[in-house]
């Protein structure tokens, strides 16, 4: 009986040592299989093969590299036991996806301390989770929702933890990465608009501003490290495009969509004006539009929020 387990754990040893590193960079367009899962007699001996594997990983870079495609896995174990109503098993699935999570951050701050900079791969991976999480969550039944939740705050935390941590050495390609994920949400935004709930698109957008509550400590960081301006150029440019994006989204949006839309329109209207008093102040305004264009409906709707903004206040 004890050959009948120690074979397989000296296979699932060999294998996890074997590929546990390279595998990451080969599932760029989803998940990848969920291999062994938590309602497997063997699934103990793969969490023994991955912690062995993550130990015995010393270079740091390396282990932030093998610790995300074993979240990766772990995710993909959520989902299949989610896909089964294997509910206590789906939960431990996500503990040890928020463990490897775990151990990436860690490992990115080590590598950082020794010159290497893994916080954009750490960013990256963080949102294709969060892509996933999201499009699973919509319309799941309550017990995988509180699931998929937490799973989902972990991501957003390891996503934001990275981003920072950019900031600290390369405020530049903070900006850059972060306005990217921002772009790429406007995207999930965009595919959006002909849904007849409005829900999703509302949870979308809060993802969106989430990003944009991000970039704005990304410029304190940057201008603490008098790299400021270039950032505020960034910034400028692209929320130009940003509300334009988000203007086309108004016009084709179900109607009880609409104030979320506006909504986002006037926080980016408010960052871009705030980004262009500062470049003004510089003389530094280079290519960014001092003035947005809207069209003319929108440009009122936003002229008579601001006005009773204003109204309010006084």
């Amino acid at each position: 009986m004890k050959e009948l387990i120690i074979v397989p754990l000296i296979c699932i040893l060999a294998l996890t040592f074997c590929l546990g590193g390279a595998a990451y960079a080969q599932e760029e367009d989803g998940l990848p299989d969920p291999g062994i899962t938590p309602d497997s007699a063997f699934y103990f001996a793969d969490k023994w093969a991955k912690q062995l594997a993550l130990m015995f990983t010393f270079k740091a870079e390396n282990k932030v590299q093998k610790a995300l495609h074993y979240a990766e896995e772990r995710l993909a174990e959520v989902d299949a036991m989610l896909a089964k109503n294997r509910v206590s098993e789906a939960t431990e699935a996500k503990n040890e996806y928020q463990n490897c999570l775990a151990i990436a951050t860690k490992s990115m701050e080590r590598a950082r301390n020794k010159g290497v900079d893994t916080a954009e791969m750490v960013a990256l991976a963080a949102s294709k989770h969060l892509g996933f999480v999201n499009d699973s969550i919509a319309g799941a039944p309550e017990n995988a929702q509180m699931i998929l939740t937490q799973t989902r705050e972990r991501a957003r935390t390891c996503q934001e933890t990275a981003l920072r941590t950019m900031a600290q050495g390369d405020p530049e390609k903070a900006a850059r990465t972060n306005l990217m994920l921002m772009e790429r949400q406007l995207n999930r935004i965009k595919a959006q608009v002909e849904e007849p709930q409005a829900t999703r698109l509302q949870e979308e957008l809060q993802e969106y501003e989430r990003l944009g509550n991000l970039g704005e400590e990304i410029s304190q960081i940057a201008r603490g490290l008098d790299k400021g301006t270039t950032v505020d150029q960034l910034v400028g440019q692209a929320t130009a495009y940003h509300l334009q994006v988000l203007a086309q989204v108004h016009q084709r949006v179900q109607e009880q969509a609409q104030q979320a839309i506006e909504d986002a329109i006037q926080n980016c209207i408010e960052n871009h004006e705030r980004v262009v008093t500062e470049l003004k102040a510089q003389d530094q305004l280079g290519q960014v539009p001092e003035v947005t264009a809207l069209p003319d409906e929108i440009s009122e709707k936003m002229k008579q929020r601001a006005s009773s903004g204003e109204a309010q206040r006084k």
